[in-house]
């Protein structure tokens, strides 16, 4: 099925060029997953093995860096208590315990998203929503294991409200703003818990209450957040929208042009004009054709040429060459525009030869007449640009080389041949390649004063 009609490989060639084109859109592209909707039902594909090993990496990094300070600080306050080092031993494997299950929670998370990459799928929402509780709630787990050894009250203010904004902004990388409140609502939540739990029970220092306007700066942060996020998520949606379009262009183009050329008239770098370069020009024509289709019916004589079509235009884009123009039974080819070929004249010839071998495997698989092509190559200085006026254009090569290429192509009626090049496409083969042909005699083409050398293939 063609691309055109097919959005999901449309799709999935622009998630690959924009994770291409920018690792932090890779990562957030395929850490986060987007359910399956309207607009978006495929970006869930390609590899996310880089994501999900940056996130966990990611994960650790703030978990090392956090357990560390909150270490830091519980040291400084039971440094004068009794049983300094005993506590400090217990803490620490305590400690310890905690971060042994929290990694074998994420590494489990990494292999369960992986699992699901495997098979192509989102994983279910429920593990984003548990693996954000989990890791927004660390903190209270370290305010539980400190009040273990503390008053809950030390160990409350001990660990800092600001310490939960670094677990709340993993939530970011889902792209979800309810996922990024929801992070912010757990925080809060439980410092409210545990504040009502120090009124209930402790006498209270007159600035633990103050910690109220900390934890409306929680549940603001994680407003931020999820505005952040949904901001980036409609962004990449716009820039997919936009590059699926462009794609979509594309592969319009490439069916009536090279898909070289599209490329380069959607990217708006082909202009009006031309430039002089030195390229090949083949030209093939479908022999004894008006006959040939005097016998058929419209539909049958076009579903004929596009099954020659399907095979020589497959073996000219091969070579790297365009087809630029059909010519009813026949087309023109062009190697070395808009793209330049290290050799366009060894391409042009090895398309011509890998188009007679497919032709010999076509007449071979099908009941009715053989089929003959002819092919006339030539080599040489012309003009190729964009042409035509401000509402038609057509991207084209010209010049004595194009025209003289055509008469070549002609003289395999006079001779009987069925490839025949220029002396200038001889000139510039290899030496592999010029074994393969055999001089003629000159021969005259209309347009020329003078006759011309050419080579047939042995």
């Amino acid at each position: 099925m063609s691309n055109i009609n097919n959005p999901q490989a449309n799709l999935s060639k622009v998630i690959e060029k924009m994770a291409a084109n920018s690792n932090f859109t890779k990562i957030l592209l395929k850490y986060s997953g987007w359910s399956p909707n309207s607009t978006l039902a495929t970006t869930w594909q390609g590899q996310i093995d880089f994501a999900i090993a940056m996130r966990f990496r990611l994960v650790q990094l703030i978990a090392v860096v956090f357990l560390f300070l909150d270490s830091a600080f519980f040291f400084m306050q039971i440094k004068d208590n009794e049983n300094y080092f005993t506590k400090i031993t217990i803490f620490l494997m305590e400690l310890i315990a905690s971060a042994v299950i929290f990694c074998g929670y994420e590494l489990w998370y990494q292999k369960t998203r992986l699992m699901y990459q495997a098979r192509k799928e989102i994983e279910p929402i429920f593990y984003k929503v548990l693996t954000v509780t989990i890791e927004t709630a660390i903190p209270f787990i370290c305010i539980l294991i400190q009040s273990l050894h503390l008053q809950l009250e030390k160990a409350y203010a001990n660990v800092s409200l600001i310490e939960h904004i670094p677990f709340m902004l993993l939530s970011i990388l889902y792209l979800r703003f309810w996922l990024c409140f929801y992070a912010a609502l757990i925080a809060s939540m439980g410092r409210i818990l545990l504040l009502l739990l120090i009124l209930s029970f402790s006498e209270v220092d007159k600035k633990l209450p103050d910690h109220a306007w900390g934890i409306a700066e929680i549940i603001l942060s994680g407003f931020i957040m999820g505005t952040i996020a949904l901001l980036l998520r409609k962004m990449i949606e716009s820039a997919i929208a936009v590059a699926s379009e462009k794609t979509k262009l594309q592969d319009i183009f490439g069916r009536f042009v090279s898909k070289d050329v599209a490329d380069q008239i959607v990217s708006k770098d082909l202009k009006m004009g031309g430039d002089n370069i030195n390229a090949s020009v083949l030209f093939l024509d479908i022999r004894n054709f008006t006959h040939r289709s005097s016998t058929m019916t419209p539909e049958d004589a076009v579903a004929f040429l596009n099954q020659l079509f399907n095979f020589t235009v497959a073996e000219v884009e091969k070579a790297g060459g365009i087809v630029n123009k059909f010519l009813g039974d026949g087309f023109m080819a062009v190697f070395g525009a808009p793209l330049s070929l290290p050799n366009s004249c060894n391409a042009a010839v090895i398309c011509a030869i890998g188009i007679f071998e497919k032709l010999q495997e076509f007449n071979t698989s099908r009941t009715g007449g053989i089929v003959d092509l002819g092919i006339g190559i030539n080599y040489g200085p012309m003009v190729a640009g964009v042409m035509g006026t401000d509402t038609r254009k057509e991207y084209t090569v010209i010049g004595d080389i194009v025209n003289t290429a055509s008469r070549i192509e002609s003289l395999n009626k006079e001779f009987g041949t069925s490839l025949l090049i220029s002396q200038s496409v001889y000139d510039n083969l290899d030496a592999n390649l010029k074994e393969q042909f055999e001089s003629m005699p000159p021969a005259m083409v209309k347009g020329k004063a003078q006759p011309i050398s050419i080579y047939k293939k042995i």
